[in-house]
């Protein structure tokens, strides 16, 4: 006597599939361990959960394992018999069991078929190891979460708000309302991440600017409003929805927290992106009367740079410097500062200068011909360089003495032409023609001419009497070829007492005053690299690099390679005051000596200078 277990499935298609396995035993083991008789691979079923027994030619008994529970027939019950001429079935999780005689050639003997329910499967799993019958229904725990959150994120919140907001010092510990905060503040407002009511001054109302500018009141406009409303473009479809959202829960427009960002982490703030500055500079002529160019990108769409140049020093009645802001692509680009100066015959390596250059390297640390560095000194924070000044830098080559009374070596005062005269006219007074002083061209000493003087240490002094008159000496140092007259513009004055007065030397310490430029991010490259000064004649010519130049390393916002990537915000400052990006002059808040931006002028006399 034998049975016969058929496994009946369909395929994707449809097609059935029935897998007989006969079996020669008067007693099967049912369940889900690999040893039973008839495997049903689910874990709705136990390893061994039920066992049939053939008790006659066409009986079974069934009978649950540890009693678990068995669908006999339909109904519920830990063991029962089944006839199988008349036929019956067994239902075991997901799986049901057809119990039947077998036909033609399996005759005598009892077919079990096993059918899975694909969807009873589903149902038996749920209840068998979901939480469907332990907890609470999904309507009433979506409810309940939605009260908690209520409750938790914003009943406390603001409760705890209120409850400390006129306190000076919130005691230590958690307060509910910090549950809002989104992130960590940026280093810039880090000492603000304790006192939420300095930004926040009204509770559900978004930061307005008259909280910001009760600290920054050094900040100013960026232009005037009208103007930059004005300025504004079309903002599309979608930033025009974004606008309207805003305005409906009264977030204001174009307000300091639109563009900077609090509680996005740690570190300083991030610039804002480029697209922010080129969506009103793009076509910008198109929308307001400017004179300012369309820009789009440093790479491709920023125009030449214009620098600010100084046409007019002033004169010595007092007259008002005169600048103009003009592209470097101009031909005839000059600059008159007042002083004049050739770089090529100072940065020679073969002439005279080079030859004194030696002589005094031990003395002073420079090397076989004057560079750049021997005479223009960055400043403290290294963007800019300090004014030049005779006393500082050019007195060590070019000196002013004319006279020594024993060990004391008597110069021209420099930057006082009136004393200058003075001290000419008292000096023949004193002495008569015995020793007359030339200080014109012809017998003044020069850094590297070797012509037959009497020397003071490093002083010397000539001994032409070329001139016998205090007058001519005058003339002659204040006229072509004298002392005053090579590095400085001289102006008659008309007066008998004081004839001669030089022209204020005004020297430019910042040209882009709509740019900023740090020399210290770029102190690893050679000067010559940017400013062709070996060239120079003449100290009219402005030695400032083209675009083009700085295209060399610099790139658009997304350049990649070896270029830079410079966006508007790497040289612009948005709030356009003294001219330096914010984040510099923080910098420079913080302890190191600000630059001036304001000109150096008059430096040609320390006492009257215009700083």
């Amino acid at each position: 006597m034998s049975f016969i277990v058929k496994y009946r499935s369909k395929t994707a298609g449809g097609r059935e599939i029935v897998r007989p396995n006969e079996v020669d035993k008067d007693e099967l083991s049912v369940g889900r361990g690999a040893n039973c008789d008839v495997l049903l691979t689910d874990l709705g079923v136990a390893p061994h959960h039920a066992k049939i027994t053939r008790t006659g030619a066409a009986q079974i008994a069934i009978e649950g394992e540890k009693s678990f529970p068995l669908l006999i027939n339909g109904r519920s019950r830990t063991s029962g018999d089944i006839n199988a001429t008349r036929g019956g079935s067994i239902r075991i999780g997901p799986h049901l069991l057809s119990i039947a005689m077998g036909q033609d050639e399996e005759q005598g003997r009892i077919v079990i078929t096993v059918d899975r329910d694909e969807e009873i499967d589903k149902e038996e799993a749920d209840k068998l190891f979901g939480l469907g019958g332990k907890v609470p229904g999904k309507r009433i725990s979506a409810w309940g979460f939605v009260a908690l959150i209520l409750i938790a994120c914003l009943a406390w919140p603001i409760w705890s708000y209120y409850e400390y907001r006129n306190v000076d010092e919130r005691p230590e510990g958690f307060h509910a309302d910090t549950l809002w905060i989104s992130g960590s503040m940026s280093d810039a407002h880090a000492n603000l991440a304790e006192d939420c009511q300095s930004c926040h001054v009204e509770p559900f109302v978004s930061v307005r600017d008259s909280a910001c500018i009760e600290c920054h009141t050094d900040v100013a406009d960026h232009a005037e409003l009208d103007l930059m409303v004005e300025a504004e473009p079309d903002p599309g479809a979608w930033r025009g929805f974004l606008l309207t959202v805003g305005d409906a829960f009264n977030r204001p427009r174009n307000s300091c927290a639109s563009c900077h960002i609090e509680h996005e982490g740690s570190g300083a703030m991030a610039p804002a992106p480029q697209q922010f500055c080129s969506d009103c500079h793009t076509g910008l002529d198109d929308r307001i009367e400017t004179d300012l160019a369309n820009v789009h990108d440093f790479a491709s769409g920023h125009p030449e740079f214009r620098p600010r140049i100084m046409t007019t020093p002033g004169d010595i009645s007092g007259g008002t410097a005169r600048y103009v802001r003009t592209s470097l692509s101009t031909n005839d680009l000059s600059e008159n500062t007042g002083l004049k100066f050739p770089h090529d015959l100072h940065l020679s390596t073969t002439n005279g200068v080079a030859r004194m250059t030696q002589r005094l390297a031990a003395r002073y640390g420079w090397g076989d011909s004057l560079d750049c560095a021997d005479c223009h000194v960055p400043t403290p924070d290294g963007a800019r360089f300090e004014p030049i000044s005779m006393e500082a830098n050019c007195q060590m080559c070019h000196s002013l003495a004319f006279d020594r009374i024993g060990g004391t070596v008597r110069t021209l005062r420099h930057g006082e032409p009136e004393m200058v005269v003075a001290d000419i006219r008292a000096f023949y007074r004193s002495t008569g023609a015995r020793r007359p002083i030339d200080l014109s061209g012809m017998s003044r000493r020069r850094p590297g001419d070797n012509m037959r003087s009497r020397t003071v240490g490093r002083f010397q002094f000539a001994q032409s009497t070329r001139y016998s008159g205090a007058e001519r000496a005058v003339r002659a140092t204040f006229s072509e070829g004298g002392a005053c007259f090579d590095c400085h513009q001289v102006q008659p004055t008309g007066s008998s007492q004081a004839p001669f007065d030089i022209v204020p030397v005004r020297q430019i310490s910042r040209y882009m005053h709509g740019g900023w430029f740090d020399h210290r991010a770029h102190e690893t490259e050679d000067c010559e690299s940017c400013h062709v000064a070996s060239e120079s004649d003449s100290a009219r010519d402005v030695l400032l690099p083209d675009i083009e130049t700085c295209r060399d390393c610099h790139g658009g916002a997304n350049a990649g390679g070896d270029l830079v990537a410079s966006s508007c915000a790497l040289c612009h400052s948005y709030h356009q005051d003294d001219g330096a990006p914010y984040l510099v002059r923080a910098r420079q808040n913080r302890g190191i000596r600000p630059n001036t931006v304001r000109d150096f002028s008059g430096l040609w006399n320390r006492d009257r200078a215009d700083r």
